[in-house]
């Protein structure tokens, strides 16, 4: 079966320019991003001056922050959003923080050879003058050898 693809690019568009933009991942109300800036605040307001969450978000909306559909924040919103972003927080934390390209490249240079170079011990190295034949047993001898170990295994009562 063939398709018609000029029909089909007409179409797509029509649908595409009617498309209603999803507000997955974008900033709605802002509310996020102003208890985030000010997490730290929030939560010292919270722990050691004693105001309950509640108290902070009613604060908060009458300074103008809504949520929602421009809804003033609840204490229930104002806990939640402050408990995703600690998760947030601590996930990136984990994970090494956010990723900044500059820290990348400069670790990345300080792992670069100092222009060192390898060499290996000095038990691995031969020696240079002298005999060059090495000292080492024949395989005969290792045998026997082992074969003594083992000796008292292989005796007759």
């Amino acid at each position: 079966m063939n398709i018609d693809l000029k029909r089909l690019r007409t179409h797509v568009k029509r649908l595409k320019a009617s498309r209603v933009a999803s507000p997955i991942g974008k900033v709605k109300t802002g509310a996020t991003e102003i208890i985030r800036n000010n997490f730290d605040e929030l939560e010292r307001l919270h722990r050691e001056e004693g105001a309950s969450w509640t108290e902070i978000a009613s604060g908060l909306a009458a300074q103008g922050v809504t949520q929602g559909e421009g809804q003033p924040l609840t204490g229930r919103r104002l806990t939640a959003l402050m408990h995703n972003i600690r998760t947030r927080a601590e996930k990136l934390k984990s994970k090494g923080g956010a990723r900044n390209r500059t820290m990348i490249v400069s670790k990345r240079l300080q792992n670069v050879p100092t222009g060192k170079r390898v060499s290996l011990s000095p038990e691995m190295n031969r020696p240079a003058a002298g005999n060059n034949l090495p000292d080492t047993i024949s395989e005969d001898e290792i045998r026997r050898s082992e074969l003594a170990k083992h000796a008292h295994l292989l005796r007759k009562p």
